[in-house]
């Protein structure tokens, strides 16, 4: 079985702990600033906040975290991170492919180097012109009753280079197709509908994570963020995973219940809302998942504890957490089609595996966990999801 990603892949610079309720941190925020600015638990692009502010983005950084704070450095990015995941969780019968672009600057080195350690073939990967994207993200772990929250800061770079009718037909040639965090690759967004056509046109599986689109919220901020072209188009997603401010953005919509009967009624086949610490929303019309309506599943209790009483010298950190929830949502869902091709695959296996994926993302810093041995990441998850599993009260199988 082949799955291949697209989207965004970029250098995380983690920065923690910065403390949110600083006079430093809510001077630059959007709770205190008019035009571009730092938005607590989403994402503004660092060309716009310079504009807005009219001071070099690294002065200002350097005043929120001071001059002793210096980052952990990762490869992050809503579409790799997800794809990392898949590849600890699947055996060699899966083979995994990204496409996406970077230059050939010190990131992108970086990153071309971190990702050796995993068998994603990158032969889809483009090297252009430009900066290679990264993401500063500035992460408050005892924010919102001690649970987390992160801030981010893009530099589009080199992903700003490619649109949808760069991709080469060879991404098309799989099983199933994942798209994750496009509204950083503005190009690729935009011809997303083109891009799911194909895919359905190939046979292929659509699978979306979205992430926070900065890009259409500073263009239309009183209007529905555009992810298709057409409404119509809405169909042409089998699986789409948002969390509740993306999916309230992209539907127009106020409450978490209309937001899932808009995208209901709009066609999607499938969708999980997350929502931090509070339960994940779920939703399947029975054409590719057997479950047929909504339910609710509740975080894992035990990853919370986990995180809750981690070494104050390994603070907790979400970063990640979204990526890896939907890299779960995707190895469950394709390990359970592998094993048994003519029965439709669980949800409610998928997003628990999702929920403990992101759960286990909060114990360690950045979104990639890098293994020791091989296996000893799933190892961990067996564990959790065991746990979690005898929490829900569900007869799961792995």
């Amino acid at each position: 079985m082949r799955i291949n990603g697209l989207g965004c892949s970029l250098v995380d610079n983690l920065y923690s702990p910065v403390d949110f309720e600083s006079d430093a941190y809510k001077k630059w925020s959007e709770e205190n600033k008019n035009g571009a600015a730092i938005i607590t638990g989403g994402l503004v692009f660092g060309e716009d906040l310079e504009r807005s502010a009219g001071r070099k983005y690294k002065d200002i950084l350097r005043e929120i975290t001071g001059e002793t704070l210096l980052p952990d450095k990762n490869v992050g990015g809503p579409a790799i991170v997800s794809l990392i995941h898949i590849t600890q969780i699947l055996d060699e019968d899966f083979s995994i492919g990204f496409y996406g672009a970077r230059s050939n600057d010190e990131n992108g080195q970086y990153i071309s180097e971190k990702l050796n350690f995993f068998d994603i073939d990158l032969s889809g990967y483009a090297v252009v012109n430009g900066q290679t994207p990264f993401t500063d993200v500035l992460s408050d772990p005892s924010y919102h009753n001690n649970n987390g929250e992160r801030s981010f800061i893009n530099y589009i770079g080199a992903a700003g280079e490619i649109s949808g009718h760069d991709i080469p037909s060879s991404f098309f040639d799989a099983d199933i197709l994942t798209y994750g965090g496009t509204a950083l690759t503005p190009g690729v967004h935009d011809d997303l509908s083109y891009l799911l056509r194909k895919g359905k046109e190939s046979g292929c599986r659509n699978f979306i994570n979205t992430v926070y689109d900065f890009r259409n919220q500073n263009l239309n901020p009183a209007k529905p963020w555009p992810l298709v072209s057409s409404v119509n188009d809405f169909k042409l997603i089998d699986l789409l995973i948002a969390d509740n401010e993306e999916a309230l953005r992209i539907s127009g919509m106020e409450l978490k219940k209309e937001t899932l009967e808009f995208f209901s009624e709009k066609g999607v086949h499938s969708v999980i809302i997350t929502h931090g610490a509070e339960d994940v929303l779920c939703y399947s019309d029975g054409s590719f998942f057997i479950e047929k309506g909504t339910f609710t599943l509740p975080v894992s209790i035990s990853a919370g504890e986990q995180m809750r009483n981690l070494s104050a010298g390994t603070p907790a950190d979400t970063t990640g957490c979204g990526d890896n929830f939907a890299g779960g949502v995707y190895a469950s869902s394709a390990l359970q089609l592998q094993k048994n091709s003519n029965n439709k695959p669980s949800l409610k296996q998928a997003a628990a595996w999702g929920v403990v994926s992101g759960g286990f993302a909060g114990l360690y810093r950045g979104g990639v966990y890098y293994e020791e041995s091989q296996g000893e990441k799933l190892e961990k998850l067996k564990v959790l999801f065991n746990e979690y599993r005898q929490q829900i009260g569900w007869s799961l199988t792995s």
